[in-house]
């Protein structure tokens, strides 16, 4: 028996723990493991991340006998019905999910109405909390709606006017909500909160240091609770009240539901696992009364295992202080310009130095541009192993002397490459910017996580880079093998994925370079989005970022992958287009005014997104393949198109 787990990222504890009762299911009955890395499905916020979805093409009964889904991490901005729509796709493939219930589909949920009882009784009884702020997320996730409802009518039952609740929304990791805590303090000057009830242990660190910063003592000023009960919440200092709800326990019941619906034996179609409170410092604002009848349910921290926990992380730090420099130092070999033939001789040691003891890399026969996010992916019919091995059975692909073809649609990795086994492999998609390349498959060792997934992603960016170098796609694949990483972070867009003001110098000097160098001619486009301070002052920041992404991906959708296209200001836009006529950029243009249109159609704020235009010729009799004097005759060019709207409006 074949099972698959499907996650969104595999870097998180809580996959890490999903993943292990998994696991332990699987060794208990003999059957295999995939886990398929999918990164969260129509998730905008993370530039090329959409692509990751490629891998969950697999999931199908060409590959599986069944597969668990955790819904509530890969569809975060879905609601229930769209949630268990997407599910549902996959039947007849035998199915189960954790995290939100979902009809006829065997589902492991968790009940914490109990747990918050418990805690927030304590806090408004014993602590003398009276004024809450509750850190929710983003998105349509049923399961956070829920847990937020529960809080808020636990506060009203205790009498808490709806005046002293304050939600706010950030994501399920530290970094942005701790930005999202500095923000709404700047804007309000003001954060007198009695507690704070967080969605998850990280979003309550970054509460604790927030409050560190601004001077509120925890517990004294502010007490705070998690969610979780992630490994440092009893490390961190104060250590962290929060919320148990065994990980490992949802994998290993949803795996074994799942094995139940597989042999066609009556299963549980709902399981509810009970979550627990457990009480630590970060709440201990008065000394926990043990006998108080709201407290039957805790779990208490025992205060003699607090020096043990306190100074056991050491020697961890120095283990994954060194996992990192690996992975760096591997980078930085990498960099070196390599032939395709190279790095296929290499790669293989390579992989097995980071503790992997079976690998797989499979290539499609030519990229595939996916250029605007996607919930399926159709596997192309031809592709090839580029390397591989299996420790434990002796395959080795340096040893074979014939290049091992394979058809992805009908099976995922080519016989005899690797053994799969109850402990599970991991798939992970490898693509770069726009391009899907294939896909890699690993049996992990005992590396962090997150170090493999760094990893996956050097070595992507690698075998992009000198695939595409191998097979010459284009002049700006031919530039982009000699950018390193960090080159291309920094000349990259955060928002929209596009080029910024750097990359555009960058890319489109060498471009026009080689232009020269060849006698090409073709198009520098300056534009500016008509109405964004409008939409940002009727609507907020927030409808003015959507408007800039939606624009971005109109004009990713009609330029080519090889043509250079960056967001250089706030609402501005260039575009290098090497070979573009005047007769094509009239269709372009006509086509992105009536996607606008589209657009604009369908947004429910009701604000309208447009765009102006100014457009040279080059090479240019006065200005020849100078960038900066063809950008500012477009720009110039621009302007007057606009000033023509305006008189018309």
């Amino acid at each position: 028996m074949r099972i698959g787990l499907i996650i969104d990222y595999v870097v998180s504890e809580y996959a890490e723990r999903i993943i292990r009762g998994v696991s332990l299911a699987c060794q208990e009955k003999n059957a295999e493991l995939i886990v398929f890395s999918i990164g969260r499905i129509q998730d905008l916020s993370g530039a090329f991340d959409y692509q990751n979805a490629a891998v969950s093409s697999f999931v199908s009964s060409k590959n599986l006998d069944g597969a668990i889904f955790i819904s509530g991490s890969i569809m975060h901005s879905f609601n229930k019905t769209e949630a268990a729509s997407y599910i549902k796709s996959f039947k007849p493939l035998p199915i189960a999910n954790i995290s939100m219930e979902i009809q006829g589909i065997p589902s492991v949920i968790v009940e914490n109405e109990e747990a918050y009882q418990s805690i927030i009784d304590e806090l408004i009884k014993r602590q003398h909390c009276h004024k809450f702020g509750i850190l929710g997320v983003r998105g349509n996730l049923p399961e956070i709606k829920n847990r937020i409802k529960n809080i808020k009518a636990i506060l009203t039952e205790h009498n808490i006017d709806e005046d002293d609740i304050v939600v706010w929304k950030s994501e399920l990791s530290y970094g942005p909500t701790i930005e999202d805590l500095r923000s709404f303090y700047r804007v309000t000057s003001n954060f007198d909160f009695d507690a704070i009830i967080c969605m998850n242990d990280e979003m309550a660190f970054a509460a604790m240091d927030f409050c560190n910063e601004i001077g509120k003592k925890v517990p004294d000023d502010v007490v705070v609770v998690g969610f979780d009960n992630l490994y440092n919440a009893d490390t961190c200092i104060p250590t962290l009240t929060t919320i148990k709800q065994n990980f490992e326990g949802q994998g290993y019941l949803a795996a074994l539901n799942l094995m139940k619906e597989i042999e066609g034996k009556p299963c549980d179609k709902l399981t509810v696992m009970t979550a627990i409170p457990v009480m630590r410092e970060s709440t201990r604002r008065v000394a926990y009364d043990k006998t108080a009848p709201h407290a039957r349910n805790f779990e208490f921290e025992s205060d003699a295992e607090k020096p043990y926990l306190r100074t056991s992380s050491g020697t961890e730090w120095y283990r994954k202080k060194g996992e990192f420099y690996q992975t760096t130092a591997f980078y930085t070999e990498m960099q070196s310009d390599m032939t395709y033939d190279q790095l296929c001789k290499r790669i293989n040691d390579d992989v097995r130095s980071f503790g992997i003891s079976a690998c797989a890399i499979v290539l499609y026969e030519k990229p595939i541009e996916m250029a605007t996010p996607f919930d399926y992916f159709h596997l192309p019919k031809q592709a090839h192993l580029f390397s591989g091995f299996d420790d434990t059975t002796g395959f080795d692909s340096n040893l074979e002397k014939k290049e091992i073809k394979c058809n992805p649609k009908e099976m995922m990795l080519p016989e005899g490459v690797m053994k799969i086994t109850s402990e599970g492999v991991i798939v992970f998609s490898i693509y770069h910017s726009t391009l899907q390349y294939g896909y890699i498959v690993i049996r992990p060792g005992n590396y962090d996580s997150i170090i493999y997934d760094l990893f996956v992603r050097l070595l992507s960016s690698t075998i992009a880079s000198v695939y595409s170098f191998s097979l010459a796609h284009s002049e700006t694949s031919r530039v982009r093998k000699k950018i390193d990483e960090l080159d291309l972070i920094a000349s990259t867009d955060e928002l929209t994925g596009l080029y910024n003001r750097r990359g555009l110098f960058s890319f489109g000097e060498t471009t026009l370079k080689f232009a020269k160098a060849m006698g090409q001619s073709g198009m520098v486009i300056y534009c500016d989005m008509d109405g964004l301070k409008k939409i940002n002052d009727l609507y907020g920041h927030e409808a003015g970022d959507r408007a800039i992404l939606a624009e971005s991906i109109i004009l990713k959708s009609n330029f080519r992958s090889n043509d250079i296209i960056s967001r250089i200001g706030g609402d501005e836009f260039a575009i290098i287009s090497p070979g573009l006529t005047k007769k094509a950029l009239k269709k372009i243009r006509e086509q992105i005014d009536e996607d606008c249109r589209i657009w604009s159609g369908g947004n429910e704020q009701g604000f309208t997104l447009s765009i102006s235009m100014g457009f040279v010729p080059y090479p240019s009799t006065k200005m020849g393949y100078k960038i900066t004097p063809l950008l500012s005759e477009a720009d110039a060019l621009m302007y007057m198109e606009k000033r023509a709207k305006k008189k018309k409006s």
